[in-house]
């Protein structure tokens, strides 16, 4: 029995062996074939004097490789060969298998004369020797197809027959038929091997088919095990990412909370100081009596009284006469000058106390007296551009134009 598993060893060395030796001498011979095809159409073009008129030579016998064949083309200038060489060399792969070989450097073939003679260099198919350069390219395939890959018959093995006797006696059967032996070739390297039977070649072939189908059972049971794994770690991430996109979700409603929270502060501020003045006003109001019907009587030309004060258009559109003082404090905001007993001008006192008292709450203090292109901050001075106009209905004075300010 050990003979016996030394002998199959050694059949599948062999057989290893033959197959990869034959497979190398297979695509060598295909990519020679390929190059010898490039060759012969490089040479092909060198003869179109017509589109080529530098070239000076048409053979190239020192080209054995493509950078001989890129120089040949460089030294003849002929344009966009080179082009097409790299191309043919880099792009255009071909099948080294013994099976599609002549298929692929057919179509190959086929390709490199479209190359050359597709649309209006379609002439290039009448010239003389266009026949004798497909007959070239076609006996390059042919050289091919003829050379099968060498595969050498595996001598007759060793049969082990076991004895009854303790000793084991091995018996050497004569070989059905012996392999030719080449006059001309030294011994082969694996002469020190036994010589395989028939029988053998089936108990290999069995041996290998068992040995694939282990290998693919194998296969099979480790790809179900990434599987699972792999459904758990889908599980495992969706989950995750369910966790993270609750997360991300309640930080933006926070954070939406919380903007909406800040404008409400700043509105109920607006408010209270909106209150607090109407309360202030409420209460001079209060302690200055109000005239019930306004009088209506005929003012006479009279001197133009001096400039008066405000805090705020306390009548939302205009003054009220007995709201007006004589003196200016920190909180009036507003100067007006009469012009005549029903008519004045007004602006935006120059105080900067009650500039920032009125940059408080400008909405307020501003809105329907101003107009103003831009909004003020807080450190901002006002400038009055253009005074407005006031007129005189009964106890107030109405806003008729609105005093125009800029910010500085």
């Amino acid at each position: 029995m050990p003979d016996m598993k030394r002998s199959i060893i050694l059949a599948l060395l062999i057989t290893f062996h033959l197959s990869v030796k034959a497979q190398i001498e297979t695509g060598n011979q295909v990519e020679d074939a390929k190059f010898q095809i490039v060759k012969a159409t490089t040479e092909f073009l060198a003869s179109d004097k017509e589109t080529f008129k530098d070239a000076s030579e048409r053979q190239c016998p020192d080209c054995q490789s493509y950078e001989k064949l890129l120089q040949f083309v460089g030294k003849n200038k002929i344009k966009k060969a080179d082009v097409l060489i790299r191309q043919w060399r880099d792009e255009k792969k071909v099948d080294t298998t013994f099976s599609n070989r002549n298929k692929s450097l057919s179509k190959f073939k086929a390709d490199v004369i479209h190359d050359i003679t597709n649309g209006p260099k379609s002439k290039r198919k009448k010239f003389s020797n266009y026949a004798a350069y497909e007959n070239k390219l076609n006996a390059i395939i042919e050289a091919v197809s003829v050379t099968e890959p060498a595969v050498e018959d595996v001598p007759d093995i060793v049969k082990v027959q076991e004895d009854s006797d303790p000793a084991v006696k091995q018996v050497v059967t004569e070989p059905a038929k012996i392999m030719s032996e080449k006059s001309s070739e030294p011994a082969s390297y694996f002469a020190f091997l036994p010589d395989l039977s028939k029988d053998m070649y089936y108990t290999i072939f069995f041996l290998l088919i068992a040995g694939i189908m282990f290998l693919l059972w194998i296969l099979s049971n480790k790809n179900k095990v990434i599987a699972l794994q792999s459904r758990d770690l889908k599980d495992q991430l969706s989950k995750s990412g369910s966790t993270e996109w609750q997360s991300k979700n309640m930080s933006n409603d926070l954070k939406a909370v919380s903007h909406k929270l800040k404008d409400a502060e700043a509105e109920i501020a607006i408010l209270q100081d909106n209150l607090k003045a109407e309360t202030e006003r409420n209460k001079r109001l209060s302690v200055t009596p109000k005239v019930e019907k306004p009088v209506a009587e005929k003012f006479e030309p009279v001197a133009t009284p001096g400039i008066k004060y405000a805090r705020y258009a306390d009548q939302g559109d205009g003054f009220s006469v007995q709201e007006l003082l004589d003196e200016e404090d920190s909180e009036t905001i507003f100067e007006i000058i009469p012009l005549s007993p029903t008519y004045a001008s007004f602006k935006i006192s120059g105080n900067q106390n009650a500039q920032r008292y009125a940059l408080s709450n400008s909405p307020y203090f501003l809105g329907k007296t101003s107009q103003y292109d831009t909004f003020p901050s807080g450190n901002s001075l006002i400038n009055t551009d253009v005074p407005g106009e006031l007129k005189l209905r009964g106890n107030k004075w109405l806003i008729v134009k609105p005093v125009q300010i800029s910010f500085s």
